[in-house]
Order: structure tokens, then C-alpha cells, then sequence
């Protein structure tokens, strides 16, 4: 049953401080955050301010746009119902839920992504994409603004594992890179009718990858990711500007590229694919990294340095201009959720419960926290005083002052 709305409308036009939001995959899609008054010990007994059940399950990470934390999870053995939830940052309480019909059902399972893109807010609304080609644009009232199904005749878009590439806004479009197992390709829509402004097909290349958005000689660029290749468009035109060849390898599905100005990291999963460029050499490798791994997080760059998780937990830390290790150090838990920086402290919240806080300026360890939870943690955002962490089916807000 729905409940009533809560009204965002007069909240939205007044302006957002930056730390009071994280809008979309990654915030900005840098993992870095200027939210005051973080939290920095937090158990089960401390600082959790509130704990709620999802419907149904869901692997993207939550987004918070004017006091309103956004999740997206799907219901049914095969997906069926999509969820789209908005809860009170405040207090958890849910101020509506959108259900709607899947336009493409596939099997729920483990393996295979399940509400895994993470949807994207701004001031006229959310804006959800799931892995059955569904993409729908609501207003901050849960009202449905516009929906799409994109795949084309005969597309299935399921693959191997399914997507998990996030959408990403700037201005007044929606930037998507869509690449199932067979050839992908990469929207420009309008936000605020869902219509196409350009389409560009891509070779084969699988990826979860979320594209990022950087700027270059007076061009605002969408890098997209697969397989170890990067194909830079203008994001005006849809004009492709350059293309550097995949690497190839099974490392490279899932983690987003990192960007420092006009370096870019490229993390792999698998020992010496780990390197960079330079967008004004996009041809040429700048450094590779010989040992710096990771599967899932994508690479967090801050103080002039580059962190990397691997799956078993252990933590990679390399200089961001010559790619050297500079440590490695074990923390209590692989990580599936992207480090955050808040420019003095560093968190890493591992797919168990566990949490490692440490000193950006030094790389020491702070405080390490645990919640119980069941399964996985999944996507973790930040806004002042405050983190939500999503695991499957709940969501956790843990606050300095509860």
C-alpha cells in the first residue's frame, strides 16, 4: 500500500548544500563527499539512528537528494514487480514506493544482477534503470514523469550475468551505457520527457561499468569502460573522440575509471592491469600498476593517492602520478561498495558489516566498526553526519548523533 507523499517541492527550490546530498552512483561519481560531521565509530548498540526492510531485494546503492534517501530492489522469483522507494532520511519513514510490472522478466539469482543500477536524482526528480532494459523518469512525489523500455526488437538484454551499468545525469540529460554480452551501446536522453538526443552503438564488450564524466579542452566527455578499452564521446553530439583498444581480461567488468584532472585509472582485477592515461595521450599508458588489484569497488583517488580493495579485503595504496605502491595493508573485509573520502578520513565499508575508517593524511587506521547484518552490503552513500549503507533487503542509517 502506498502511503502519502511527503512534500519536497518548496525544499528542491530553495538549493542543496553539497554535503547535504549523493546523488547518484558514486555522488558525483567520484566517491569523494564534502558531508560535515561524518560518524566515525558506530556499532549495533551506537549511532544507528534507524534500521528498515526492503520490499523485495536489490544490489544498487542508495542516493539522497533533499532530506530523501532513493532505492530501487525487485520482487519475484523472476523479477517480476520493479521498486522504486523513497524513505525520510530523518527518520526512515516511507514516503512512497512505486511498483511496476518488469516489460522483460529473467531469472533472480544470485549471479545474475538484481536491481543492480543505481538510480539518479536531481531537482525534478529520480531516475531508475534496471536490468530488464526498464527506464523510468518520476518527480519527487513518486509520480511517474515518463517511462521507457529500450531494448530493440529481439534484444535480450539478461547476458551472462545481466547490467549493472548506472545512469548518470549532467544538465538536463541522462547518460547511459548499456553493454550486455552482445554489442552495447551508450543514450543521451532528455531527462525531462525521456526522449533520445543521440544513441551510439559499441563492439561487444560486456561491463557493469558506470560511465564518468570529465572535462577536456573546453568539452564535457562520457568515458565509458569494457573490457579494458575507454571510448571517450562528446557528451553535445554523440561524436566519438577517441577510443583506446580493450586489454581485455575478465578484471575489468565492474569497476568505474577514476579521474584526477586529466588522468584517468583504469583498475582491474587481475595483476598488471592495473594502469592509467592522460586524456591529452589517450594512446599512450602512463603507469601501470604491478600488484594493485580490484574486482568490484572502483579506485578512490584522494590526497595523491589511489585506493584500491580487492575482493579478499586487502587494501592497495599507490601514488596517484607514478602508479608505485606506496602500502598494502589487510582490512577486515573485501569491499563490493566504493571508499569514500571526505577529505580527512577515508571509509571502507566491506561486504560483511565491517568498516574501516582511516586517516587520509597518514593511512592509519582509525576505528573499525561492525553491524550485523544478512548477506551483502552492497552500496553505501554519505551526507552530513550521516552514511546509509544498503545490504539486500535493508537499509541502515548510521548517524554521529542518532
Amino acid at each position: 500500500m502506498m502511503r502519502k507523499a511527503i512534500p519536497l517541492a518548496a525544499f528542491m527550490a530553495a538549493g542543496l548544500l553539497a554535503g547535504d546530498s549523493w546523488p547518484g552512483f558514486r555522488g558525483d561519481g567520484s566517491s569523494l563527499t564534502s558531508a560535515r560531521g561524518l560518524p566515525v565509530a558506530w556499532s549495533d548498540q551506537s549511532n544507528v539512528a534507524w534500521s528498515v526492510g526492503l520490499e523485495g531485494y536489490g544490489q544498487s546503492s542508495p542516493v539522497i537528494l533533499g532530506g530523501t534517501v532513493y532505492v530501487t530492489s525487485t520482487v519475484g522469483s523472476r523479477k517480476e514487480t520493479l521498486v522504486t522507494a523513497a524513505y525520510r532520511l530523518s527518520d526512515g519513514e516511507l514516503a512512497w514506493l512505486d511498483r511496476r510490472p518488469s516489460s522483460a522478466p529473467t531469472e533472480a539469482h544470485e549471479r545474475l544482477s538484481n536491481a543492480a543500477p543505481t538510480p539518479v536524482a536531481d531537482k525534478h526528480g529520480v531516475y531508475a534503470f534496471f536490468e530488464s532494459g526498464d527506464l523510468i523518469g518520476l518527480d519527487h512525489e513518486g509520480k511517474q514523469r515518463w517511462a521507457r523500455f529500450l531494448p530493440r526488437s529481439e534484444e535480450n538484454w539478461a547476458g551472462r550475468h545481466g547490467l549493472g551499468s548506472s545512469p548518470v545525469l549532467s544538465g538536463d540529460r541522462l547518460f547511459l551505457h548499456v553493454a550486455p554480452f552482445g554489442g552495447g551501446r551508450v543514450y543521451a536522453i532528455a531527462n525531462e520527457d525521456g526522449r533520445d538526443v543521440w544513441v551510439r552503438d559499441l563492439p561487444p564488450a560486456p561491463s557493469f561499468s558506470t560511465p564518468v564524466i570529465v572535462q577536456h579542452e573546453g568539452r564535457s566527455l562520457l568515458l565509458t569502460t569494457a573490457g579494458g578499452g575507454v571510448a571517450a564521446f562528446d557528451m553535445n553530439n554523440g561524436e566519438e573522440v577517441f577510443r583506446r583498444p580493450a586489454k581485455g581480461g575478465r578484471g575489468y567488468a565492474v569497476p568505474s575509471a577514476g579521474v584526477a584532472g586529466s588522468q584517468i585509472v583504469i583498475a582491474s582485477g587481475e595483476a598488471g592491469g592495473t594502469h592509467a592515461f592522460r586524456l591529452d595521450a589517450p594512446d599512450a599508458v602512463f603507469w601501470t600498476a604491478d600488484k594493485a588489484t580490484t574486482e568490484y569497488s572502483s579506485p578512490l583517488i584522494a590526497g595523491g593517492r589511489v585506493w584500491l580493495v580487492n575482493s579478499v579485503g586487502v587494501l592497495f595504496e599507490l601514488d596517484l602520478q607514478t602508479g608505485q605502491q606506496v602500502s598494502t595493508r589487510r582490512l577486515p573485509s573485501g569491499c563490493w561498495a566504493t571508499g569514500i573520502s571526505d577529505g580527512e578520513r577515508l571509509y571502507f565499508f566491506g561486504v560483511d558489516g565491517t568498516a574501516a575508517v582511516l586517516s587520509q593524511s597518514s593511512g592509519e587506521m582509525v576505528a573499525t566498526n561492525r553491524l550485523s547484518i544478512e548477506g551483502r552490503v552492497y552500496g553505501v552513500a554519505a551526507a552530513d553526519g550521516s552514511f546509509v549503507v544498503r545490504t539486500g533487503n535493508q537499509l541502515v542509517r548510521i548517524a554521529s548523533k542518532p
